[in-house]
Protein backbone atom coordinates (compact mmCIF):
# COMPACT_ATOMS: atom_id res chain seq x y z
CA UNK A 1 0.00 0.00 0.00
CA UNK A 2 1.56 3.24 -0.99
CA UNK A 3 0.27 6.90 -0.54
CA UNK A 4 0.35 9.59 -3.79
CA UNK A 5 -1.25 13.25 -3.76
CA UNK A 6 -3.58 12.19 -0.90
CA UNK A 7 -4.86 8.55 -2.73
CA UNK A 8 -4.17 5.67 -1.66
CA UNK A 9 -3.35 3.28 -3.70
CA UNK A 10 -3.76 -0.40 -3.64
CA UNK A 11 -0.21 -2.28 -5.21
CA UNK A 12 -1.06 -5.87 -4.14
CA UNK A 13 0.93 -7.74 -1.04
CA UNK A 14 4.37 -9.04 -1.03
CA UNK A 15 6.11 -12.19 0.44
CA UNK A 16 8.16 -11.11 3.81
CA UNK A 17 11.92 -12.14 3.30
CA UNK A 18 12.39 -12.92 7.19
CA UNK A 19 9.26 -13.88 8.48
CA UNK A 20 8.44 -11.74 11.79
CA UNK A 21 9.66 -13.66 14.92
CA UNK A 22 7.23 -14.23 17.51
CA UNK A 23 7.43 -14.05 21.16
CA UNK A 24 9.01 -16.75 22.39
CA UNK A 25 8.40 -18.06 26.26
CA UNK A 26 11.28 -20.37 27.56
CA UNK A 27 9.29 -22.18 29.54
CA UNK A 28 7.35 -23.30 26.72
CA UNK A 29 8.36 -26.38 25.23
CA UNK A 30 6.51 -25.99 22.22
CA UNK A 31 7.66 -22.84 20.62
CA UNK A 32 10.70 -23.18 22.40
CA UNK A 33 13.88 -22.63 20.06
CA UNK A 34 15.50 -25.63 21.74
CA UNK A 35 12.93 -27.99 22.75
CA UNK A 36 14.74 -30.31 25.29
CA UNK A 37 15.58 -33.68 24.43
CA UNK A 38 15.46 -32.25 20.38
CA UNK A 39 17.87 -29.53 20.96
CA UNK A 40 20.68 -32.14 18.91
CA UNK A 41 17.77 -33.04 16.22
CA UNK A 42 16.99 -28.80 15.67
CA UNK A 43 20.46 -28.14 15.18
CA UNK A 44 21.37 -31.46 12.81
CA UNK A 45 18.34 -29.72 10.56
CA UNK A 46 19.26 -26.02 11.05
CA UNK A 47 23.45 -27.10 10.01
CA UNK A 48 21.75 -28.92 7.10
CA UNK A 49 19.71 -26.13 5.92
CA UNK A 50 21.76 -23.18 6.24
CA UNK A 51 23.90 -23.58 3.33
CA UNK A 52 21.08 -23.99 1.18
CA UNK A 53 19.97 -20.13 1.97
CA UNK A 54 21.64 -18.50 -0.36
CA UNK A 55 20.37 -19.21 -3.95
CA UNK A 56 24.15 -19.11 -4.94
CA UNK A 57 25.74 -21.15 -3.07
CA UNK A 58 24.57 -24.55 -3.88
CA UNK A 59 23.06 -26.34 -6.77
CA UNK A 60 19.30 -28.65 -5.93
CA UNK A 61 17.30 -28.08 -3.57
CA UNK A 62 18.22 -28.30 0.42
CA UNK A 63 16.08 -31.66 1.04
CA UNK A 64 16.57 -33.28 4.58
CA UNK A 65 14.85 -37.02 5.29
CA UNK A 66 13.43 -36.78 8.89
CA UNK A 67 12.81 -40.10 10.32
CA UNK A 68 11.90 -41.00 13.87
CA UNK A 69 9.28 -43.56 15.92
CA UNK A 70 5.83 -42.30 15.97
CA UNK A 71 5.18 -39.40 18.31
CA UNK A 72 8.99 -38.56 18.62
CA UNK A 73 8.76 -34.93 18.03
CA UNK A 74 9.66 -34.80 14.01
CA UNK A 75 7.38 -31.85 13.61
CA UNK A 76 8.26 -29.98 16.76
CA UNK A 77 11.58 -29.95 15.50
CA UNK A 78 10.80 -28.72 12.22
CA UNK A 79 8.93 -25.98 13.70
CA UNK A 80 11.90 -25.17 15.68
CA UNK A 81 14.47 -25.27 13.34
CA UNK A 82 12.27 -22.79 10.87
CA UNK A 83 12.24 -20.51 13.92
CA UNK A 84 16.08 -20.42 14.02
CA UNK A 85 16.43 -20.17 10.37
CA UNK A 86 13.54 -17.14 10.26
CA UNK A 87 11.75 -19.20 7.66
CA UNK A 88 7.88 -19.86 6.47
CA UNK A 89 6.65 -23.46 6.75
CA UNK A 90 4.28 -25.10 4.83
CA UNK A 91 3.14 -28.67 5.88
CA UNK A 92 1.92 -30.87 3.34
CA UNK A 93 0.42 -34.24 4.35
CA UNK A 94 1.54 -36.73 1.64
CA UNK A 95 -1.94 -38.54 2.16
CA UNK A 96 -3.68 -35.92 0.74
CA UNK A 97 -1.71 -36.04 -2.44
CA UNK A 98 -2.66 -39.70 -3.32
CA UNK A 99 -5.14 -40.22 -5.63
CA UNK A 100 -6.42 -43.10 -8.08
CA UNK A 101 -4.41 -42.28 -10.91
CA UNK A 102 -0.54 -41.81 -10.84
CA UNK A 103 -1.55 -38.74 -13.34
CA UNK A 104 -3.37 -37.54 -10.58
CA UNK A 105 -1.01 -37.74 -7.74
CA UNK A 106 1.66 -36.35 -9.59
CA UNK A 107 -0.15 -33.22 -10.58
CA UNK A 108 -1.15 -32.70 -6.99
CA UNK A 109 2.90 -33.20 -5.61
CA UNK A 110 3.63 -30.32 -8.45
CA UNK A 111 0.59 -28.38 -6.95
CA UNK A 112 2.03 -28.53 -3.39
CA UNK A 113 5.50 -27.55 -4.76
CA UNK A 114 4.36 -24.32 -6.26
CA UNK A 115 2.19 -23.33 -3.41
CA UNK A 116 5.53 -23.18 -1.85
CA UNK A 117 7.16 -21.21 -3.93
CA UNK A 118 4.32 -18.63 -3.54
CA UNK A 119 5.92 -18.49 0.66
CA UNK A 120 9.02 -18.57 -0.01
CA UNK A 121 11.65 -18.60 1.49
CA UNK A 122 10.09 -21.40 3.30
CA UNK A 123 10.32 -25.45 3.95
CA UNK A 124 7.73 -27.47 2.35
CA UNK A 125 7.20 -30.33 5.06
CA UNK A 126 6.04 -33.56 3.41
CA UNK A 127 4.93 -35.48 6.55
CA UNK A 128 4.47 -39.74 6.01
CA UNK A 129 6.41 -39.61 2.97
CA UNK A 130 6.38 -43.47 2.84
CA UNK A 131 2.90 -43.55 1.26
CA UNK A 132 4.00 -41.65 -2.09
CA UNK A 133 5.69 -43.82 -4.51
CA UNK A 134 3.38 -46.10 -3.99
CA UNK A 135 0.94 -47.58 -6.22
CA UNK A 136 -2.53 -47.95 -5.47
CA UNK A 137 -2.68 -51.50 -4.33
CA UNK A 138 0.67 -50.75 -1.57
CA UNK A 139 2.36 -53.63 -2.86
CA UNK A 140 4.66 -52.17 -5.26
CA UNK A 141 6.47 -48.60 -6.72
CA UNK A 142 4.94 -46.10 -8.77
CA UNK A 143 8.11 -44.95 -10.84
CA UNK A 144 6.01 -42.27 -12.30
CA UNK A 145 5.70 -40.42 -8.84
CA UNK A 146 8.97 -40.77 -7.38
CA UNK A 147 10.51 -40.08 -10.75
CA UNK A 148 8.35 -36.53 -10.65
CA UNK A 149 9.67 -36.29 -6.58
CA UNK A 150 13.26 -36.69 -7.86
CA UNK A 151 13.06 -33.77 -10.59
CA UNK A 152 11.35 -31.51 -8.16
CA UNK A 153 14.17 -32.33 -5.46
CA UNK A 154 17.18 -32.49 -7.38
CA UNK A 155 16.19 -29.73 -9.87
CA UNK A 156 16.62 -26.01 -8.84
CA UNK A 157 14.83 -23.26 -10.23
CA UNK A 158 17.00 -20.38 -11.05
CA UNK A 159 14.11 -18.00 -11.37
CA UNK A 160 13.22 -18.38 -7.55
CA UNK A 161 14.58 -15.57 -5.71
CA UNK A 162 14.48 -17.30 -2.32
CA UNK A 163 15.10 -21.17 -2.00
CA UNK A 164 12.15 -23.50 -0.82
CA UNK A 165 14.06 -26.07 0.84
CA UNK A 166 11.94 -29.78 1.43
CA UNK A 167 11.87 -31.96 4.54
CA UNK A 168 10.25 -35.46 4.43
CA UNK A 169 9.17 -37.38 7.75
CA UNK A 170 9.05 -40.82 8.25
CA UNK A 171 8.15 -43.46 10.40
CA UNK A 172 9.57 -46.23 8.57
CA UNK A 173 12.10 -45.50 6.41
CA UNK A 174 12.71 -48.37 5.26
CA UNK A 175 9.21 -48.04 3.60
CA UNK A 176 10.27 -45.30 1.57
CA UNK A 177 11.58 -46.45 -1.83
CA UNK A 178 15.63 -46.04 -2.42
CA UNK A 179 15.10 -44.19 -5.56
CA UNK A 180 13.30 -41.43 -3.49
CA UNK A 181 15.41 -41.42 -0.59
CA UNK A 182 18.61 -41.00 -2.39
CA UNK A 183 17.37 -38.11 -4.04
CA UNK A 184 17.46 -36.53 -0.38
CA UNK A 185 21.01 -34.42 0.47
CA UNK A 186 20.66 -35.17 4.21
CA UNK A 187 19.30 -37.78 6.53
CA UNK A 188 18.51 -36.90 10.10
CA UNK A 189 17.40 -39.72 12.45
CA UNK A 190 15.48 -38.80 15.88
CA UNK A 191 16.56 -41.58 18.39
CA UNK A 192 14.66 -42.91 21.95
CA UNK A 193 15.66 -40.37 24.12
CA UNK A 194 17.92 -41.36 27.13
CA UNK A 195 17.65 -40.76 30.24
CA UNK A 196 18.76 -37.24 31.19
CA UNK A 197 16.76 -36.43 28.07
CA UNK A 198 13.82 -37.64 29.40
CA UNK A 199 14.42 -36.15 32.39
CA UNK A 200 14.42 -32.27 30.91
CA UNK A 201 11.73 -33.67 28.76
CA UNK A 202 9.71 -33.84 31.75
CA UNK A 203 11.09 -30.74 33.78
CA UNK A 204 10.14 -28.78 30.51
CA UNK A 205 6.33 -30.46 30.11
CA UNK A 206 5.45 -29.78 33.63
CA UNK A 207 7.10 -26.64 34.18
CA UNK A 208 3.24 -24.90 34.36
CA UNK A 209 1.76 -27.98 36.24
CA UNK A 210 1.57 -27.83 39.78
CA UNK A 211 3.47 -31.39 41.33
CA UNK A 212 2.89 -33.17 44.77
CA UNK A 213 6.51 -32.58 46.71
CA UNK A 214 7.71 -36.09 46.56
CA UNK A 215 7.42 -36.29 42.64
CA UNK A 216 10.81 -36.99 41.62
CA UNK A 217 11.41 -36.32 37.82
CA UNK A 218 14.34 -38.09 37.56
CA UNK A 219 12.79 -41.57 39.35
CA UNK A 220 10.23 -40.82 36.63
CA UNK A 221 13.04 -40.46 33.89
CA UNK A 222 14.17 -43.78 35.10
CA UNK A 223 10.83 -45.80 35.00
CA UNK A 224 9.93 -44.13 31.44
CA UNK A 225 12.61 -45.89 29.52
CA UNK A 226 11.72 -45.72 25.26
CA UNK A 227 9.17 -43.57 26.07
CA UNK A 228 9.18 -40.38 23.12
CA UNK A 229 7.90 -37.21 23.12
CA UNK A 230 3.97 -38.47 22.62
CA UNK A 231 4.10 -40.88 25.46
CA UNK A 232 5.20 -38.33 27.81
CA UNK A 233 2.28 -36.18 26.29
CA UNK A 234 -0.21 -39.03 26.90
CA UNK A 235 1.38 -39.71 30.34
CA UNK A 236 0.46 -36.45 31.83
CA UNK A 237 -2.56 -36.50 30.35
CA UNK A 238 -3.42 -39.77 32.13
CA UNK A 239 -1.66 -38.60 35.44
CA UNK A 240 -4.10 -35.30 35.12
CA UNK A 241 -6.91 -37.34 34.76
CA UNK A 242 -5.93 -39.79 37.75
CA UNK A 243 -5.27 -36.83 39.62
CA UNK A 244 -8.64 -35.15 39.12
CA UNK A 245 -10.19 -39.10 40.17
CA UNK A 246 -8.62 -38.91 43.08
CA UNK A 247 -9.99 -35.39 44.29
CA UNK A 248 -13.38 -36.01 43.10
CA UNK A 249 -13.80 -38.97 44.54
CA UNK A 250 -12.43 -38.06 48.36
CA UNK A 251 -14.07 -34.52 48.13
CA UNK A 252 -16.91 -35.32 46.32
CA UNK A 253 -18.10 -38.90 46.65
CA UNK A 254 -21.24 -37.82 45.41
CA UNK A 255 -20.45 -36.46 42.56
CA UNK A 256 -20.08 -33.38 40.85
CA UNK A 257 -22.31 -31.37 38.17
CA UNK A 258 -20.88 -30.50 34.79
CA UNK A 259 -20.18 -27.04 35.44
CA UNK A 260 -18.72 -27.42 38.77
CA UNK A 261 -16.15 -30.37 37.10
CA UNK A 262 -15.25 -27.88 34.92
CA UNK A 263 -14.42 -24.96 36.91
CA UNK A 264 -12.94 -27.26 39.84
CA UNK A 265 -10.46 -28.41 36.67
CA UNK A 266 -9.88 -25.15 35.93
CA UNK A 267 -8.95 -24.61 39.35
CA UNK A 268 -6.01 -26.26 38.97
CA UNK A 269 -4.95 -28.76 41.42
CA UNK A 270 -1.84 -31.01 42.23
CA UNK A 271 -0.54 -34.00 40.33
CA UNK A 272 0.84 -36.75 43.14
CA UNK A 273 2.99 -39.26 42.68
CA UNK A 274 0.34 -41.88 42.62
CA UNK A 275 -1.37 -40.26 39.76
CA UNK A 276 2.27 -40.89 38.37
CA UNK A 277 1.98 -44.52 38.95
CA UNK A 278 -1.74 -45.20 37.77
CA UNK A 279 -0.80 -43.63 34.69
CA UNK A 280 2.32 -45.20 33.62
CA UNK A 281 0.71 -48.39 34.69
CA UNK A 282 -2.06 -47.68 32.40
CA UNK A 283 0.50 -47.00 29.50
CA UNK A 284 2.14 -50.05 30.05
CA UNK A 285 -0.75 -52.17 30.15
CA UNK A 286 -1.76 -50.35 26.66
CA UNK A 287 1.84 -50.97 25.11
CA UNK A 288 2.31 -54.91 26.38
CA UNK A 289 -0.84 -55.42 24.09
CA UNK A 290 1.44 -54.70 21.11
CA UNK A 291 3.63 -57.04 19.43
CA UNK A 292 7.00 -57.14 21.33
CA UNK A 293 6.82 -54.01 23.64
CA UNK A 294 8.97 -53.50 26.06
CA UNK A 295 7.43 -53.58 29.92
CA UNK A 296 9.36 -53.44 33.12
CA UNK A 297 8.04 -56.95 35.03
CA UNK A 298 7.41 -56.64 38.55
CA UNK A 299 9.09 -59.88 39.64
CA UNK A 300 11.57 -59.24 42.87
CA UNK A 301 14.50 -61.79 44.37
CA UNK A 302 12.28 -62.57 47.08
CA UNK A 303 9.85 -64.16 44.32
CA UNK A 304 13.11 -66.66 43.76
CA UNK A 305 14.29 -68.53 46.54
CA UNK A 306 17.44 -70.48 46.51
CA UNK A 307 19.98 -70.00 43.44
CA UNK A 308 22.13 -67.85 45.67
CA UNK A 309 25.28 -68.64 43.01
CA UNK A 310 23.33 -68.10 39.71
CA UNK A 311 21.64 -64.46 41.19
CA UNK A 312 25.60 -63.54 42.18
CA UNK A 313 26.98 -64.56 38.58
CA UNK A 314 23.84 -63.10 36.58
CA UNK A 315 24.53 -59.58 38.48
CA UNK A 316 28.14 -59.89 38.24
CA UNK A 317 27.33 -59.77 34.38
CA UNK A 318 25.03 -57.26 33.91
CA UNK A 319 24.32 -54.62 37.18
CA UNK A 320 28.38 -53.92 37.01
CA UNK A 321 28.60 -53.01 33.51
CA UNK A 322 25.83 -49.96 33.95
CA UNK A 323 26.65 -49.41 37.66
CA UNK A 324 30.58 -48.55 36.59
CA UNK A 325 30.35 -47.75 33.54
CA UNK A 326 33.89 -45.77 33.69
CA UNK A 327 35.58 -48.94 34.78
CA UNK A 328 34.86 -50.72 31.75
CA UNK A 329 35.62 -47.95 29.04
CA UNK A 330 37.74 -50.36 27.28
CA UNK A 331 34.43 -52.12 26.39
CA UNK A 332 35.23 -55.35 27.74
CA UNK A 333 32.30 -56.56 29.15
CA UNK A 334 29.81 -59.47 28.64
CA UNK A 335 26.70 -58.86 27.11
CA UNK A 336 25.18 -62.11 26.59
CA UNK A 337 24.19 -64.34 29.25
CA UNK A 338 22.83 -68.32 28.44
CA UNK A 339 20.86 -70.11 31.58
CA UNK A 340 20.68 -73.75 31.20
CA UNK A 341 19.08 -76.98 32.87
CA UNK A 342 16.19 -78.87 33.32
CA UNK A 343 12.34 -77.11 32.42
CA UNK A 344 10.80 -75.54 35.98
CA UNK A 345 13.87 -74.66 37.63
CA UNK A 346 13.20 -70.63 37.56
CA UNK A 347 14.96 -69.35 34.51
CA UNK A 348 12.65 -67.05 33.33
CA UNK A 349 11.54 -65.88 36.22
CA UNK A 350 15.63 -65.21 36.72
CA UNK A 351 15.73 -63.03 33.68
CA UNK A 352 12.29 -61.45 35.00
CA UNK A 353 13.99 -59.99 38.76
CA UNK A 354 17.36 -58.79 36.95
CA UNK A 355 15.25 -56.86 35.05
CA UNK A 356 13.60 -55.63 38.09
CA UNK A 357 16.38 -55.41 40.66
CA UNK A 358 18.53 -53.02 37.63
CA UNK A 359 15.52 -51.22 36.61
CA UNK A 360 15.91 -52.16 33.20
CA UNK A 361 13.05 -52.63 30.44
CA UNK A 362 12.34 -56.44 29.99
CA UNK A 363 11.61 -57.57 26.13
CA UNK A 364 11.00 -61.65 26.37
CA UNK A 365 10.89 -63.20 22.76
CA UNK A 366 10.11 -67.02 22.72
CA UNK A 367 11.90 -68.40 19.87
CA UNK A 368 8.83 -69.93 17.61
CA UNK A 369 7.18 -66.36 17.81
CA UNK A 370 10.17 -64.79 15.39
CA UNK A 371 9.53 -67.42 12.65
CA UNK A 372 7.39 -66.64 9.41
CA UNK A 373 6.62 -68.32 6.55
CA UNK A 374 7.86 -65.10 3.98
CA UNK A 375 11.32 -65.31 2.81
CA UNK A 376 13.22 -63.14 4.57
CA UNK A 377 10.33 -61.72 7.39
CA UNK A 378 12.11 -64.06 9.91
CA UNK A 379 15.61 -62.36 9.67
CA UNK A 380 13.69 -59.14 9.96
CA UNK A 381 11.67 -59.94 12.77
CA UNK A 382 15.27 -60.45 14.29
CA UNK A 383 16.66 -56.94 13.43
CA UNK A 384 13.26 -55.49 14.82
CA UNK A 385 13.93 -57.09 17.96
CA UNK A 386 17.32 -55.48 18.56
CA UNK A 387 16.21 -52.18 16.78
CA UNK A 388 13.06 -52.47 19.56
CA UNK A 389 15.39 -52.76 22.61
CA UNK A 390 18.34 -50.34 21.73
CA UNK A 391 15.11 -47.67 21.61
CA UNK A 392 14.69 -48.86 24.77
CA UNK A 393 17.72 -49.18 26.49
CA UNK A 394 18.70 -49.93 29.32
CA UNK A 395 17.00 -53.17 28.05
CA UNK A 396 17.27 -56.64 28.77
CA UNK A 397 16.44 -59.50 25.71
CA UNK A 398 15.43 -62.38 27.05
CA UNK A 399 14.70 -65.50 24.26
CA UNK A 400 12.56 -68.58 25.90
CA UNK A 401 13.60 -71.87 24.22
CA UNK A 402 16.21 -70.47 22.51
CA UNK A 403 17.06 -73.25 21.07
CA UNK A 404 14.33 -73.93 18.50
CA UNK A 405 15.46 -70.31 17.17
CA UNK A 406 19.27 -71.35 16.90
CA UNK A 407 19.70 -75.02 16.50
CA UNK A 408 22.81 -75.76 14.60
CA UNK A 409 23.24 -74.79 10.69
CA UNK A 410 23.54 -77.61 8.44
CA UNK A 411 21.00 -79.77 10.36
CA UNK A 412 17.90 -78.18 10.83
CA UNK A 413 16.35 -79.97 7.45
CA UNK A 414 14.48 -77.55 6.18
CA UNK A 415 14.99 -76.94 2.30
CA UNK A 416 14.98 -73.12 2.39
CA UNK A 417 18.02 -72.88 4.78
CA UNK A 418 15.39 -70.60 6.63
CA UNK A 419 16.96 -71.81 10.10
CA UNK A 420 20.26 -71.60 8.91
CA UNK A 421 19.74 -67.75 7.62
CA UNK A 422 17.61 -67.19 11.40
CA UNK A 423 21.16 -68.12 12.72
CA UNK A 424 23.65 -66.04 10.91
CA UNK A 425 21.03 -62.97 11.54
CA UNK A 426 20.87 -63.45 15.50
CA UNK A 427 25.01 -64.14 15.18
CA UNK A 428 25.44 -60.64 13.39
CA UNK A 429 23.37 -59.05 15.55
CA UNK A 430 25.21 -60.41 19.21
CA UNK A 431 28.26 -58.99 17.48
CA UNK A 432 26.97 -55.36 17.02
CA UNK A 433 26.06 -55.52 20.88
CA UNK A 434 29.48 -54.78 21.65
CA UNK A 435 28.71 -50.73 20.88
CA UNK A 436 25.42 -50.40 22.69
CA UNK A 437 26.97 -51.06 26.82
CA UNK A 438 23.12 -50.99 27.65
CA UNK A 439 21.86 -53.96 25.83
CA UNK A 440 22.11 -57.11 27.59
CA UNK A 441 21.37 -60.55 26.15
CA UNK A 442 19.97 -63.49 28.05
CA UNK A 443 19.12 -66.76 26.64
CA UNK A 444 17.10 -69.67 28.01
CA UNK A 445 17.25 -72.84 27.08
CA UNK A 446 16.38 -76.57 28.09
CA UNK A 447 18.68 -78.63 25.56
CA UNK A 448 22.11 -76.67 24.86
CA UNK A 449 23.86 -79.40 22.94
CA UNK A 450 20.88 -78.49 19.82
CA UNK A 451 22.38 -74.96 19.74
CA UNK A 452 24.32 -73.64 17.37
CA UNK A 453 28.37 -73.63 18.66
CA UNK A 454 29.27 -70.13 17.18
CA UNK A 455 26.42 -68.63 19.65
CA UNK A 456 28.77 -70.26 22.51
CA UNK A 457 31.73 -68.69 21.43
CA UNK A 458 33.04 -65.96 23.70
CA UNK A 459 31.96 -62.35 22.98
CA UNK A 460 27.97 -63.81 22.02
CA UNK A 461 26.66 -66.37 24.50
CA UNK A 462 29.99 -66.36 26.35
CA UNK A 463 28.93 -67.05 29.79
CA UNK A 464 26.56 -70.36 30.57
CA UNK A 465 25.22 -70.35 33.86
CA UNK A 466 23.72 -74.11 35.15
CA UNK A 467 19.95 -73.75 36.72
CA UNK A 468 19.74 -77.06 38.39
CA UNK A 469 16.70 -78.36 40.38
CA UNK A 470 16.86 -77.76 44.44
CA UNK A 471 18.00 -81.31 45.75
CA UNK A 472 18.80 -80.49 49.09
CA UNK A 473 15.75 -79.43 52.02
CA UNK A 474 17.61 -75.59 52.65
CA UNK A 475 17.35 -74.53 49.02
CA UNK A 476 13.66 -76.14 48.76
CA UNK A 477 12.80 -74.29 52.07
CA UNK A 478 13.93 -71.54 50.45
CA UNK A 479 11.82 -72.01 47.35
CA UNK A 480 8.49 -72.85 49.28
CA UNK A 481 9.11 -69.62 51.82
CA UNK A 482 9.07 -67.70 48.42
CA UNK A 483 5.65 -69.02 47.00
CA UNK A 484 4.09 -68.93 49.91
CA UNK A 485 4.90 -65.44 51.84
CA UNK A 486 1.88 -64.19 49.86
CA UNK A 487 -0.63 -67.07 51.23
CA UNK A 488 -2.48 -67.00 54.41
CA UNK A 489 -0.92 -69.91 56.40
CA UNK A 490 -2.44 -71.65 59.68
CA UNK A 491 -0.25 -71.75 62.51
CA UNK A 492 0.23 -75.41 62.21
CA UNK A 493 1.82 -75.05 59.04
CA UNK A 494 5.37 -76.60 59.30
CA UNK A 495 6.79 -75.93 55.61
CA UNK A 496 10.47 -78.37 56.95
CA UNK A 497 7.63 -80.87 57.70
CA UNK A 498 5.25 -80.86 54.32
CA UNK A 499 8.88 -81.13 52.43
CA UNK A 500 9.91 -84.13 54.47
CA UNK A 501 7.09 -85.89 52.86
CA UNK A 502 7.84 -84.92 49.17
CA UNK A 503 10.04 -86.40 46.80
CA UNK A 504 13.85 -85.90 47.01
CA UNK A 505 14.76 -83.61 44.18
CA UNK A 506 11.87 -80.91 43.31
CA UNK A 507 12.08 -78.36 40.74
CA UNK A 508 10.65 -74.61 41.19
CA UNK A 509 7.82 -75.51 39.01
CA UNK A 510 7.07 -79.00 41.72
CA UNK A 511 6.93 -76.87 44.72
CA UNK A 512 5.17 -73.84 42.74
CA UNK A 513 2.37 -76.99 41.63
CA UNK A 514 2.34 -78.38 45.14
CA UNK A 515 1.25 -74.86 46.87
CA UNK A 516 -1.79 -74.52 43.99
CA UNK A 517 -2.89 -78.09 44.93
CA UNK A 518 -3.38 -77.19 48.22
CA UNK A 519 -4.81 -73.92 47.42
CA UNK A 520 -7.61 -75.82 45.33
CA UNK A 521 -7.86 -78.13 48.78
CA UNK A 522 -8.41 -75.05 50.49
CA UNK A 523 -10.64 -73.18 48.12
CA UNK A 524 -12.84 -76.71 47.93
CA UNK A 525 -12.97 -76.82 51.63
CA UNK A 526 -14.11 -73.48 51.89
CA UNK A 527 -16.82 -73.53 49.37
CA UNK A 528 -17.84 -76.70 51.44
CA UNK A 529 -18.45 -74.67 54.17
CA UNK A 530 -20.02 -71.35 52.45
CA UNK A 531 -22.90 -74.00 51.58
CA UNK A 532 -23.36 -75.30 54.59
CA UNK A 533 -23.29 -72.01 56.14
CA UNK A 534 -20.25 -72.63 58.60
CA UNK A 535 -18.01 -69.50 56.67
CA UNK A 536 -18.79 -66.60 54.66
CA UNK A 537 -17.06 -65.23 51.14
CA UNK A 538 -16.02 -62.30 53.04
CA UNK A 539 -13.22 -64.41 55.58
CA UNK A 540 -9.72 -64.74 54.31
CA UNK A 541 -8.56 -67.87 52.88
CA UNK A 542 -6.71 -69.99 55.30
CA UNK A 543 -3.98 -73.27 54.26
CA UNK A 544 -3.79 -75.86 57.00
CA UNK A 545 -1.62 -78.13 57.27
CA UNK A 546 -3.85 -81.18 55.84
CA UNK A 547 -4.19 -79.15 52.77
CA UNK A 548 -0.25 -79.31 52.19
CA UNK A 549 -0.19 -82.99 53.04
CA UNK A 550 -3.33 -83.88 50.73
CA UNK A 551 -1.08 -82.32 48.01
CA UNK A 552 2.09 -83.76 48.58
CA UNK A 553 0.74 -87.16 48.39
CA UNK A 554 -0.42 -86.54 45.11
CA UNK A 555 2.69 -85.00 43.98
CA UNK A 556 5.37 -86.31 40.82
CA UNK A 557 8.75 -85.01 40.14
CA UNK A 558 8.35 -84.01 37.23
CA UNK A 559 11.88 -84.20 36.34
CA UNK A 560 13.42 -87.88 36.43
CA UNK A 561 16.65 -89.68 37.10
CA UNK A 562 17.94 -90.50 33.93
CA UNK A 563 16.82 -86.48 32.57
CA UNK A 564 18.63 -85.30 35.52
CA UNK A 565 21.91 -87.99 34.84
CA UNK A 566 21.84 -86.39 31.08
CA UNK A 567 21.67 -83.09 32.38
CA UNK A 568 24.73 -83.39 34.57
CA UNK A 569 26.68 -84.71 31.80
CA UNK A 570 26.23 -81.84 29.70
CA UNK A 571 26.81 -79.22 32.51
CA UNK A 572 30.31 -81.68 32.71
CA UNK A 573 30.52 -81.16 29.04
CA UNK A 574 30.11 -77.39 29.33
CA UNK A 575 31.91 -76.37 31.97
CA UNK A 576 35.25 -78.28 30.79
CA UNK A 577 34.75 -76.46 27.22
Amino acid sequence: MTFQGGFCQLVGSTNSTVPSAPAYNSNEFWSSLSPAGLSDVVKQLCDALRPHLNRHALSGVGSVLLSGPSGSGKLVAVRAACSCLNLHLFKVDCVSLCSDTSAATEEKVQVAFSQAQQYQPCVLLLKDLEVLGRDRDGLGEDARVIATLRQLLLDKDPALSHPVLVIGTTCKPQNVPTDLQTAFLHEVKIKAPSEEQRRLMLSMLTASLPLGKEVSLSKLARRTAGFVLGDFCALLSHSGRAACTRIQVLSFPGGLSEEVERDFCTAGFPVLEEDFSAALDQLHDAHSQAVGAPKIPSVSWQDIGGLQEVKKEILDTIQLPLEYPELLSLGLCRSGLLLYGPPGTGKTLLAKAVATTCTMTFLSVKGPELINMYVGQSEENVRNVFARARAAAPCIIFFDELDSLAPSRGRSGDSGGVMDRVVSQLLAELDGLHSSREVFVIGATNRPDLLDPALLRPGRFDKLVYVGISEDRESQLQVLSAVTRKFKLDPSVNLTTILDKCPAQLTGADIYALCSDAMMCAVKRKVEWIEEGLDTEKSALILTMEDFLQAAARLQPSVSEQELLRYRLIQQKFAAS
